[in-house]
Parts: C-alpha cells; sequence; structure tokens
C-alpha cells in the first residue's frame, strides 16, 4: 500500500473521509461567525460610542441655547426619545432680555430636521410702563381650512388653558405648559413666565405633558432666582386632566363653563350656543377661558329668524362650512393682562381698570388678589347680531361667576350701550 484510502474508507487516524470534510467546513464557517461577530461587536461600540458623543453634543448646545435654565435629558426624552438635536442658531434665552426663547430640532437622517421643544421665557419689569409689547387675543378657535362638510364647530383648534393645581402656579393646554413666578415687590422685576412646547407634530402624550410642566417650572425657578426675585413656587399637581378639543352639549358644561350651564339652566337657551370646551376651573388661575358654539342642526334652526332681521344676511352655507358662530369669554389676571389687543388685527388695546367694546368684543376689568384682571367675551360675526339682546345678560353672569371664584372686588362693567346693535 502507498498510504492512499479509498472513498469511504477509514483515514490515517481512523477517521471516515466525509467525516473530515465537514468538520473542515464547520470550522471554516465557525471563523467565518466568528469574524462576523467580531466585526459586529466593533460596529455596536463604534455605534454606541456615537451617539454618546452626539448626546453629549446635543445637551451642550440645550445648556447653551436655553441658558442653562432646563436639564437636558428630559428635553431629549420628549416624543419617545433622542441623541441627536439641533438648536436654531437665531434663538437663544437670555434672562437680561424681556422676552427670549430657544428651538430645539430633533435630527434625523443626513439633512432632516424636526420640531422638537422650545421654551419662552417672559421677563415683566416692575414698571408696567415700561413693558411695551402687544399680545394679541385669539379671534378664531376653529380650524376654518378643515370646512368641506364637516362640522367645522364640532371641535377647537386649540384646548382652552388648564390650571397647574389651582393655577397659581400656571396653565396647561395640549402641547404646552405656563409657569410662573411671583417676585415679592421691591425688587426690578414683576414676575417670570416661562413656557415650554412640544414642537412636533404628533398630541403630547400624558407623560410628555408631565415632562413639559418639569420643565416649566424648573425654567422658571431659575430665571427667577438669577435674576434675584424672590419668591415660592406651588409644587406641581399630582394629576393633568387631559386636554380636550371637542366641544360638549352645553347643558353638561361644568369647570370654566359651569356659569354657562347654570344661566341656560334658569333662563333657557334660546339661540344661545348648544355646545361648550372648558377646562377644570382654578380659583387662582390667572389664564382661562370657556369657548362655546352654536353646532350646525342649531344654527339652521336660528338661521330663517337672522335673515328676516336684516337686508344683507351671510350666507348659510358659508357659515356652516367656513363661518361658525361661537363666543368666547377669558380672565387674564396679573402681568398678563399688559399689552392686550382685540378686534381685527388686534388693533385696540384693553387696559386694566376699563370697560367698553370694540367690534366683536367686550371686556370689563376688576382686581384680583392685588392685581389688575381683565374679563373679555369675543362673539362672532354676525353672532353678535343674533344674539343682540343677550350679549349684555350673558356677559354679566361670566364675570361675576370669575370675579366671585377668585374673590376679586372693584369691577367695572361695559355701559349698556356698548352692547347695542344696529
Amino acid at each position: 500500500m502507498d498510504g492512499k484510502h479509498a472513498p469511504g474508507e477509514p483515514g490515517p487516524v481512523g477517521e471516515p473521509a466525509g467525516r473530515g470534510r465537514v468538520r473542515k467546513a464547520l470550522n471554516a464557517l465557525f471563523c467565518m461567525v466568528a469574524v462576523a461577530g467580531i466585526g459586529l461587536s466593533v460596529w455596536a461600540i463604534v455605534t454606541q460610542v456615537s451617539d454618546l458623543r452626539a448626546r453629549a453634543e446635543s445637551r451642550e448646545h440645550i445648556e447653551k441655547g436655553c441658558g442653562g435654565l432646563v436639564d437636558p435629558d428630559p428635553v431629549l426624552g420628549l416624543h419617545v426619545g433622542t441623541d441627536r438635536v439641533e438648536l436654531a442658531d437665531r434663538y437663544q434665552v437670555d434672562t437680561a432680555r424681556r422676552v427670549s426663547n430657544c428651538v430645539v430640532y430633533r435630527v434625523g437622517d443626513p439633512g432632516t430636521t424636526y420640531g422638537h421643544f422650545a421654551l419662552t421665557l417672559t421677563m415683566y419689569p416692575a414698571n408696567p410702563n415700561a413693558d411695551e409689547r402687544h399680545v394679541a387675543l385669539d379671534d378664531e378657535p376653529f380650524d376654518l381650512r378643515r370646512g368641506g362638510g364637516d362640522d367645522v364647530a364640532a371641535a377647537a383648534d386649540e384646548a382652552v388653558p388648564h390650571p397647574l393645581g389651582d393655577g397659581r402656579l400656571g396653565e396647561y393646554e395640549s402641547h404646552l405648559v405656563t409657569a410662573r413666578a411671583l417676585c415679592a415687590d421691591g425688587g426690578d422685576i414683576s414676575s417670570v413666565e416661562a413656557s415650554a412646547v412640544a414642537k412636533y407634530a404628533d398630541v403630547a402624550t400624558p407623560e410628555d405633558r408631565r415632562t413639559l410642566a418639569v420643565l416649566a417650572r424648573q425654567a422658571v425657578e431659575r430665571a427667577a432666582e438669577e435674576q434675584g426675585c424672590s419668591t415660592e413656587l406651588p409644587a406641581l399637581p399630582a394629576e393633568f386632566p387631559e386636554p380636550a378639543f371637542a366641544l360638549r352639549p352645553a347643558a353638561e358644561a361644568g369647570g370654566t363653563c359651569a356659569w354657562y350651564g347654570r344661566l341656560i339652566a334658569a333662563e333657557g337657551r334660546g339661540s344661545l350656543p348648544d355646545r361648550a370646551l372648558a377646562a377644570p376651573a382654578g380659583k387662582a388661575s390667572s389664564h382661562d377661558a370657556c369657548l362655546l358654539a352654536l353646532g350646525e342642526d342649531e344654527t339652521r334652526r336660528v338661521w330663517p329668524a337672522y335673515e328676516k332681521s336684516t337686508e344683507r344676511p351671510r350666507d348659510l352655507e358659508i357659515v356652516l362650512s367656513g363661518s361658525p358662530l361661537w363666543m368666547k369669554t377669558e380672565t387674564l389676571v396679573g402681568d398678563g393682562t399688559r399689552g392686550v389687543r382685540t378686534g381685527v388685527l388686534g388693533r385696540t388695546a384693553i387696559r386694566p381698570g376699563s370697560a367698553g367694546t370694540d367690534e366683536f368684543a367686550w371686556w370689563a376689568s376688576s382686581v384680583c388678589d392685588g392685581r389688575p384682571a381683565l374679563h373679555v367675551m369675543q362673539v362672532a360675526y354676525p353672532y353678535d347680531r343674533i344674539l343682540r339682546d343677550r350679549l349684555e345678560p350673558v356677559f354679566r353672569a361670566y364675570v361675576d361667576d370669575a370675579t366671585g371664584r377668585r374673590g376679586c372686588t372693584g369691577v367695572t362693567f361695559p355701559e349698556a350701550s356698548d352692547f347695542a346693535r344696529s
């Protein structure tokens, strides 16, 4: 024998030739898997290091852009979370300025960014005459772009403000939380306000809303301390009721619209709204509102009488598809009353201590716990014509409730003639 063996015969060490070939193949496979595993491990490490570096850079961006007023990690944790953000270069929070903000963008695929978070800081000077800002009240609560046969007045474009606790700390809506610090007398600053905003398209989750509340309170506390504003902030509430957009039957109205439910129960509704959007009523709220509207069926019911009362009535189908009949009552207390404007294009200033009307708005004023307050009612055209004889009693019922809940004094109402319409 020459040492060779036939196929199937035992090899030199007694191993079948076929089994040897299998073992060689397995060894080669194991080597390939090992090499691949090492490669994947190296890639995982590289990716992890890259993510850690990106997160560290993102934290630095937030610290710098938002003036060190909020912790970066909760900001990064919003909307499921991200490690990569950029900040708008032209915005930066600065407590030395009256109004400043930072805007954080979430980084996606290379070259793309998405809305993520914003912080707005407002410093109110102790001298109200030094505050030259103008604040226009929202004069269109519904998204008129929907149209197309939808019941436009079924849901509001935004929720009405909900109080943080009893309202002393601030308020929140579906996508933002505003915290407020009132400064002790004698300093340069009257109050500090911080709004934390979710800038992404999705509705904020309850968890994100609570995170926004933590960030807003944190920002206002740090800004107040930095500017020597002596204040005591209430703790965040244990619960955050979910803000609603859909209007409910007015007869069931509670919270900030409870006064309206009582009014129509006592005096009847007639042509008044049959729908309401309310929030919990905080006795110390610096900003709250009640939105009321007439649904499609009720609009059709009252329209014939209106058409007979005017020479040039608006087309009913236009009203139903893009110009709903609504009214909104709103109260502002404290420094939020500064620079408030209403009317078309916000051209009419309404000031604490005054009362009156302009176009489709009426306002009264009072003093709540030593702070100025404004109480406003806006009514859509031509609903103000339809409700001509009921505007004054409705407004008085609202103001009585808003001032009574807060213990306000020195109430100034518009004149009866201010509610007359030709």
